[in-house]
């Protein structure tokens, strides 16, 4: 146990000490100083021409080459005065007297990082690792960034270039990751410029516990139809979640604007049905998104979105619109800017008061409309069905008995046996013989007797003529039915 304690501790010290061999920091001595921009500072030729036995003047050079003045820096005999340092005013200041260096000091002019925090993730499963890191204070001149990897701790280490950009002043780094590597990264960012070197703490990470996804987009709240306590909530994925194997989980917090703290709402899908929200209440709404197996981070939240509950409509008439005027003029004490009562005479009725008052008109308004509609439409279904039964009653009537196995055999109204009717030659003849001798009587066949007229034949249902109207008789007679014309030729 003790030696792997050991060992633990010396792989730790040699993970350091590599770290700090890859971004050495800058030490300053008396002999080397650091200078903001702009500051200002005088440089004096070391030693004494009495004590050094040297009676010549003092020479200056900047980086071997003989200095001269100009509007930023005066050079003297035994000085130089530099009034505003720039980024050119660094380099190794030398004194020569005699031909002989008498001084030297080194100026660096400059803004030195600041330590880096350095933040890593992944947007979406199957990217890389980005890892980043903003300056709050501007380093001059511009640094540069390395990206230190170590794998499994005391894996062999390596470096990534980064990229820092002027105009946003970030580093941003891209570590290479494949899909689905558990493997523990240990990294650290170094920044350096002339002006000095930083390096940011260890961090320690799988590829699957870094994934943040950016924030939902197009997020959009919406009234349900005729409920006053609910709100439709929908929104889109972000654009950089460009993959349909890995989904997204969701939450969405939303509160009133008289509230402090939010309700919070999961969600698997990118919609959602708030239903216990306040009538005639308007609310903001936030969403975020997560990987839907719990790995990584929650992304920020979305832009706020705003929407209202759902509430009836009111009355929107012209009619009522002038009435519910001339209603709150009278109510005011005024009608067409003429006082109706005297400054002690008033209606006693405020603002709220004169709105509620119309609001109810409108609804007593609205009832008797609805009211007269429905009686009006109850009356014409009641004279509908009395015609249609009273012109139908017969025709309902037998086919109810029939279908009752009840139906009687009876003749149709309309189908009028044909009565015969005598002629003219045959008018003075009587209908009886009289009675005649008897040998007359035994001499002549005495007539067949008269068959018995034939039952009535059940009703016809082929037959159209049941349905037709019966025409108004000619004078010749009666008109012939159906049935009697098929009495006739047969």
């Amino acid at each position: 146990m003790k030696r792997i304690w050991l060992l633990c501790v010396s792989a730790a010290l040699a993970v350091l000490s590599s770290a700090e061999e890859q971004c050495p920091k800058k030490v300053y001595s008396p002999l080397s100083r650091l200078l903001a921009p702009g500051s200002a500072v005088t440089l004096h030729c070391g030693g004494d021409a009495s004590l050094t036995g040297l009676s010549a003047p003092a020479e200056w050079s900047l980086n071997g080459r003989p200095l001269r003045s100009n509007p930023q820096r005066t050079v003297s005999e035994d000085s130089v005065l530099i009034t505003a340092a720039r980024i050119n005013d660094a380099g190794n200041y030398t004194c020569h007297r005699g031909g002989k260096i008498v001084s030297t000091v080194n100026i660096t002019v400059g803004v030195a990082p600041e330590k880096p925090v350095l933040s890593c993730y992944r947007k979406v499963p199957t990217q890389n690792v980005r890892c980043e890191w903003s300056a709050t204070n501007r380093p001059i001149p511009a640094p540069s960034c390395k990206l230190l990897v170590r794998k499994r701790l005391i894996g062999q280490s390596s470096q990534y270039n980064c990229t820092f950009s002027s105009t946003k002043q970030r580093c941003s780094c891209v570590l290479p990751h494949v899909e689905g590597d558990t493997v523990l990264y240990l990294v650290s960012l170094c920044v350096s410029n002339s002006a000095g070197a930083q390096k940011s703490e260890d961090q320690t990470f799988t590829g699957d516990s870094i994934i943040k996804p950016d924030p939902p987009i197009n997020v959009q709240v919406h009234a349900v139809m005729r409920s006053s306590r609910s709100l439709w909530v929908n929104w889109s994925k972000p654009l950089s979640w460009r993959t349909d194997f890995y989904r997204l989980r969701y939450q969405v917090r939303y509160r009133t604007d008289q509230q402090r703290e939010y309700q919070l709402l999961p969600s698997r899908d990118p919609r959602l049905l708030i239903s216990d929200a306040g009538p005639r209440r308007r609310y903001e709404v936030q969403v975020r998104g997560q990987e839907e197996f719990d790995h990584g981070q929650w992304s920020a939240w979305s832009h706020e979105a705003y929407g209202h509950t759902w509430a009836e409509p009111e009355l929107q008439t012209q009619g009522y619109q002038s009435t519910h005027r001339v209603h709150k003029g009278v109510l005011a004490g005024t009608v067409g800017g003429t006082s109706l009562f005297s400054q002690s005479e008033g209606s006693g009725l405020g603002e709220e008061e004169l709105e509620v008052q119309a609001s109810s008109n409108g609804s007593d308004l609205l009832a008797r409309h609805t009211g007269w509609v429905t009686g009006v439409t109850l009356l014409g279904t009641a004279i509908l069905v009395s015609l249609f039964i009273t012109q139908y009653r017969k025709k309902l009537k037998t086919q109810l008995l029939k279908l009752g196995g009840l139906a009687p055999h009876f003749r149709p109204p309309f189908a009028k046996v044909r009565q015969p009717q005598m002629t003219s030659d045959l008018q003075g003849i009587p209908l009886s013989s009289p009675p005649s001798s008897g040998a007359q009587a035994e001499g002549r066949e005495e007539p067949a007797p008269l068959a018995s007229p034939a039952p009535p034949s059940p009703l016809h249902l082929m037959n159209m003529g049941y349905f037709l109207v019966p025409l108004k008789e000619p004078q010749g007679g009666p008109s012939l039915g159906p049935r009697s014309q098929e009495s006739e030729e047969t």
